[in-house]
């Protein structure tokens, strides 16, 4: 499985900034959770 995620935030400029100084990070700090719990759910539900 693949996570793709495209998102462009308002405002220009500040918008750009604000992604490279703390949303990128986030957001792909959540995708990477998402994923291990995604996984551990997958896991313990073997049947």
């Amino acid at each position: 499985m693949t996570d793709q995620f495209d998102y462009k935030s308002p405002f220009g400029m500040i918008g750009r900034l604000a992604d490279r100084l703390f949303l990128e990070k986030y957001m792909t700090d959540f995708i990477v959770r998402r994923a291990k719990a995604l996984k551990e759910i997958a896991e313990n539900n073997e049947n």
